[in-house]
C-alpha cells in the first residue's frame, strides 16, 4: 500500500515525505478546548494507528503529500509547441495601467503603436487573441487592466490551432477560482492633462461543483503629447514648398466592464462553462495645428482644428461543454456571439490668414459588426504512443459601415462618404495533429490546417467577391537530453498564412484631408483605396531551440527561427490618371495595397531569467538566499524584400535589435519590501519600403521602475514610475516623385512619463 501512495505521489508531480512515527497522544484537554500538543487533523490517525498496535496489527506510517504550484516555466516546459506563460506574477509585478505596459517587457515583443509584435512582425503577422478567439475589431488592449487578466500565453511560431506567421498571443481574462477569491483593486494614475484612476472587484467562489468569477472595472485615462512636423511637397506647377506644423492633441476616455465566467462540473464526465464579457467606453479628443510657411508660396491655411467624440461597446457570450470518456480522451463543444458597435462623431474647421474659414466638416460614423462561431474539438488517445487532436471551426461575421459628412452643412456622397458599406464574412477551419511520444526523449507534433475565407462586401463602387483557401501543415519536434533532466531542445518547420484584412480588400477611395477633390494632391499626401485582387501572404518558417530550466527556477533559452514570405503586401504609391471617376476628375497619387514581392526574415533570441545567485555567483555568497530575481532578452532581427533594392529593404517596422532587461528585489530585513525595474531598448531604423518610398524611425529607451510593499497576506501597494526617460519619437516618411524629387515629412513628438498607485486588498 505504501509503494502505491508513493507511485501515486510521484505521478502527481508532488513531494512524499515519510514521518517518524507518532509520538503518543497528548494529555486529554481540558472540556471544550482543542489539543494543543498536535494537529487536530492527526488525531484520529494516531488514535487508530495505537488500536492497532494494541491488536497486535502493524501500523502503517504516516505520509504527507504536498505540492507547490505549478510555475510558469514549469509549464512551459511541459507544453508540445513552444509556449511562454505569464501568470500573475508577471501580471502584478509593476502595477501596470494597462496591458500594453506589461507587454512591453516580456521577451520577444515590441509595440508599435499601442500593438503588440511578436520577433519585430505586426500588421496582421502576430495574431491577437482574447480567450482564444480574434480580438473585437478597434479593441484597444490599453482598455484591459492587468487584474482583468488571468494570464498571458505567447505562441512563437505557427501550429495547426493557431496559425500566426510570428506567433500568437493569447489573452486570457480571469477564471473561476478552486476556492473562495475577493479582491479588490484601486489605482491613481498620471500620464498627462488630469490624473486617472481606476476600480476593480472581483469575487470568485465555488459551491460543490459549481465555480464562479465576477469581475467588475471602471477606469478612467488621460494623455496630451505635442509634436512638431516639417512637410515638404512640390506643387503640379514645380513649385517647392514647405511648411512647419505645430500640433497638440488631447484625449480622455473612460471604460467599464465586467466579464463574468462560470463552470459547472455536471459529474464524473461532463463538465459545463459558459462566460460573457461587456465593455463600454466613452472617448473625447481634440486636435490644433498651427501652420508655417518656410518656402515657397506662404500657405493659405494658417490653423485648424478637430474635435470627436466617440461611444463603443462590445458585448460577448461564450459556452462551452466537455466530456470525458471512461476509456479515455474527450470532445468539446463550444459556441460564441460577439457584437461590437462603434459611433464617432466629429467635427473639423480651418481659418485662413484672412480670419476666412476655407472648410467646416462635420462628421458621423457609424460601424456596427456581429459575430458568430461554432466549433468543436476531440482529443483521443491511440494507444499509449499516439494523441489525435481535431477540431472545426465555422465562423460568420457582418459588418455594416456608414461615414456621412457634411461641408458647410452640405452632405457628400462618393465612394467612401455617405453611402452605406455592408460585408460578410465566412470562415471555415479544420485542423489536426497528433501529439507522438516516441520515447521518453522524442516527442513529435505533427500537424496540418485547412482554411477558407469568403469575402462579400458592396457598396457604391459595385459588389467584391474574394475567396481564399489555404493549407498549413505543421512539425514540431521536441528531445530531451535526460526524460528527468532540465535540458531540451525544440525544433519546428511549419507553414502559416496572413489573410488580407477587409480594408486592404474593399476599394472603397478615400480621400486626403489636406487636398481637395478638385486638384492634384502630393505622394506624401496620397489618397488611399483597397485592392479585391489581394491574396494571402503565405510563409515557409523554421524554429530550433535549446532551453535549461534550473532546478532553483527560471530559465535559459537560445534559439533561432527563419521565415520566407510569397506574396508579401505593400502599399504602393501611384500616380493614377482616372483613380475614382465620378468622385475625382484629376489625376491624384494613390496609396493601394499589392502583392508586391517575396521576403524573408531571419533571427536570434536569447532569454534568461533566474535568482541572482545562480546567475551571478561572483556577487553572492553560496548557499544564501539574496531575494533577487533577474530576467533579461535580446532579440537580432535581418529580414529583405527581394524586389526592393537595398540596403534597409526590410520588413515594415522590424527593428534591426531588441533588447530589455529587469529586476526583482525583495529587500535583506525587510521582506514586506520589493523593488524593481525594467530597461526595454531598440534601436533607431530606416525602412526602404518601395523603390519610391522610405521611412525611418527613432530609438526606444523605455526605463521603468517600481516598488512594492506587501503590508500583510491580504494587502499589498505598489508605486510604478513608467518610461521615466522620455524620450521623443521622430518618424519621418519620404515619397520620390517620377523626376526624383523627393517629398516627405518628418515629425517629432514628445512621449509620456506615468506614475501609478495602486492597492490590492485581498478578503
Amino acid at each position: 500500500m505504501f509503494s502505491a501512495i508513493l507511485a501515486l505521489a510521484l505521478s502527481l508531480d508532488v513531494h512524499a515525505q515519510t514521518s517518524v512515527p507518532p509520538a503518543p497522544a497528548p494529555a486529554a484537554s481540558a472540556p471544550g478546548q482543542a489539543a494543543s500538543a498536535a494537529p487536530a487533523a492527526l488525531v484520529a490517525p494516531q488514535a487508530a494507528m495505537a488500536a492497532s498496535a494494541a491488536n497486535g496489527t502493524q501500523s502503517m506510517p504516516r505520509v504527507e503529500i504536498s505540492g507547490a504550484p505549478e510555475s510558469d516555466e514549469s509549464n512551459r516546459r511541459r507544453q508540445n509547441a513552444a509556449m511562454s506563460i505569464y501568470g500573475r506574477e508577471e501580471l502584478d509585478r509593476q502595477g501596470d495601467i494597462d496591458v500594453t505596459d506589461v507587454l512591453k517587457r516580456l521577451p520577444g515583443v515590441s509595440m508599435d503603436n499601442g500593438a503588440p509584435r511578436l520577433r519585430g512582425l505586426g500588421g496582421g503577422y502576430t495574431k491577437v487573441l482574447i480567450n482564444g478567439e480574434d480580438a473585437p475589431p478597434g479593441f484597444s488592449l490599453d482598455s484591459l487592466a492587468p487584474g482583468d487578466v488571468e494570464r498571458i500565453e505567447i505562441i512563437k511560431g505557427a501550429t495547426a490551432e493557431f496559425p500566426g506567421v510570428a506567433g500568437t498571443i493569447n489573452i486570457v481574462l480571469r477564471e473561476p477560482p478552486r476556492s473562495r477569491s475577493r479582491e479588490w483593486r484601486g489605482g491613481l494614475n498620471y500620464r498627462a492633462v488630469q490624473p486617472g484612476g481606476s476600480q476593480a472587484f472581483q469575487w470568485g467562489d465555488r459551491i460543490d461543483g459549481f465555480s464562479f468569477v465576477v469581475p467588475v472595472s471602471v477606469s478612467r485615462t488621460a494623455q496630451g503629447t505635442e509634436y512638431l512636423s516639417d512637410r515638404l511637397s512640390r506643387t503640379p506647377a514645380g513649385e517647392v514648398q514647405e511648411q512647419a506644423i505645430h500640433g497638440e492633441d488631447v484625449g480622455r476616455s473612460s471604460s467599464g466592464q465586467i466579464a463574468p465566467r462560470m463552470q459547472w462540473k455536471l459529474n464524473d464526465l461532463d463538465t459545463l462553462t459558459a462566460g460573457a464579457f461587456y465593455q463600454h467606453n466613452k472617448s473625447r479628443s481634440h486636435s490644433q495645428r498651427d501652420f508655417t510657411t518656410l518656402q515657397g508660396t506662404p500657405w493659405l491655411t494658417a490653423s485648424d482644428g478637430s474635435q470627436s467624440q466617440g461611444e463603443s461597446e462590445v458585448s460577448r457570450l461564450n459556452g462551452q461543454w466537455q466530456h470525458k470518456f471512461k476509456e479515455g480522451g474527450k470532445v468539446e463543444l463550444k459556441a460564441s456571439w460577439q457584437d461590437t458597435d462603434r459611433t464617432t462623431l466629429g467635427h473639423y474647421q480651418s481659418l485662413r490668414t484672412d480670419g476666412s474659414v476655407p472648410v467646416m466638416r462635420d462628421s458621423r460614423t457609424e460601424f456596427a459588426e456581429s459575430r458568430s462561431l461554432v466549433g468543436a474539438r476531440w482529443n483521443q488517445p491511440l494507444g499509449e504512443e499516439h494523441t489525435l487532436v481535431m477540431g472545426i471551426d465555422v465562423e460568420s461575421r457582418e459588418r455594416d459601415e456608414l461615414r456621412r459628412v457634411w461641408d458647410f452643412g452640405v452632405e457628400r456622397l462618393d465612394s467612401a462618404t455617405g453611402i452605406p458599406f455592408a460585408a460578410d464574412i465566412n470562415q471555415t477551419a479544420v485542423f489536426v495533429q497528433d501529439e507522438w511520444t516516441l520515447s521518453e526523449r522524442w516527442s513529435f507534433l505533427p500537424g496540418v490546417r485547412v482554411q477558407e475565407v469568403r469575402t462579400r462586401s458592396s457598396d457604391g463602387s459595385g459588389p467584391i467577391n474574394n475567396l481564399a483557401r489555404t493549407t498549413s501543415p505543421v512539425l514540431h519536434v521536441n528531445y530531451r537530453f535526460d526524460p528527468k533532466g532540465r535540458d531540451q531542445i525544440r525544433a519546428s518547420v511549419t507553414r502559416s498564412f496572413k489573410l488580407p484584412d477587409l480594408n486592404s480588400l474593399v476599394a472603397r477611395y478615400v480621400l486626403n484631408g489636406n487636398y481637395e477633390r478638385d486638384v492634384t494632391n502630393t505622394p506624401i499626401a496620397a489618397d488611399r483605396a483597397g485592392n479585391p485582387l489581394l491574396k494571402p501572404e503565405l510563409s515557409t518558417g523554421f524554429d530550433l531551440h535549446y532551453e535549461h530550466y534550473p532546478s532553483s527556477g527560471g530559465i535559459f533559452s537560445m534559439g533561432l527561427f527563419y521565415r520566407r514570405i510569397d506574396g508579401l503586401t505593400r502599399q504602393r504609391i501611384s500616380l493614377e490618371e482616372h483613380p475614382a471617376p465620378g468622385v475625382v476628375d484629376v489625376p491624384r497619387w494613390v496609396s493601394r495595397p499589392v502583392n508586391l514581392a517575396q521576403a524573408t526574415t531571419m533571427g536570434l533570441e536569447f532569454e534568461v531569467k533566474g535568482r541572482g545567485e545562480d546567475w551571478l555567483p561572483m556577487f553572492f555568497r553560496r548557499g544564501r538566499d539574496s531575494g533577487l530575481q533577474l530576467r533579461a532578452a535580446f532579440n537580432l532581427y535581418r529580414s529583405r524584400v527581394e524586389q526592393v533594392e537595398g540596403p534597409d529593404n526590410r520588413l515594415e517596422s522590424q527593428p534591426p535589435w531588441l533588447a530589455n532587461m529587469g529586476f526583482d528585489w525583495r529587500l535583506p530585513g525587510y521582506a514586506a519590501w520589493t523593488v524593481g525595474g525594467s530597461l526595454v531598448m531598440q534601436p533607431g531604423y530606416r525602412t526602404i519600403q518601395t523603390d519610391r518610398q522610405i521611412a525611418r524611425r527613432s530609438a526606444v529607451r523605455t526605463l521603468d521602475a517600481f516598488v512594492s510593499w506587501r503590508m500583510d497576506r491580504m494587502t499589498q501597494v505598489r508605486l510604478g514610475l513608467a518610461n521615466m526617460l522620455a524620450p521623443d519619437n521622430v518618424f519621418s516618411s519620404s515619397v520620390m516623385d517620377l523626376d526624383g524629387f523627393s517629398a516627405g515629412s518628418t515629425t517629432r513628438r514628445n512621449s509620456l512619463r506615468a506614475v501609478n498607485l495602486s492597492w490590492v486588498l485581498r478578503f
